[in-house]
């Protein structure tokens, strides 16, 4: 499930770098909002990330790039819950 938040960012650079007009834009709008979204993400889950240790740096690029896939096996691990 990693990979589809990859392939999406993917995507997206390539439709800015490659594509015009509508699709210019959309990739620009989409990219923007994911780099956006992700970093409020990593905010709201800070304290998860606080607690699994290592560089916050590194934990906040991971979710910078997969969003979610990063932080919740984190949080489940954390609440004792086995992550799939």
């Amino acid at each position: 499930m990693k990979q589809s938040v990859l392939v999406m960012w993917l995507v997206l650079l390539l439709g800015m770098l490659f594509g015009g007009g509508t699709i210019a834009s959309i990739s620009r709008f989409g990219f923007w909002a994911l780099i956006v979204i992700h970093t409020i993400e990593f905010f709201v889950k800070k304290s998860v990330l606080e607690k699994a240790g290592g560089s916050m740096g590194q934990h906040y690029v991971q979710v910078l790039i997969y969003g979610l896939f990063h932080w919740k096996p984190l949080e489940d691990q954390q609440a004792g819950r086995a992550s799939e």
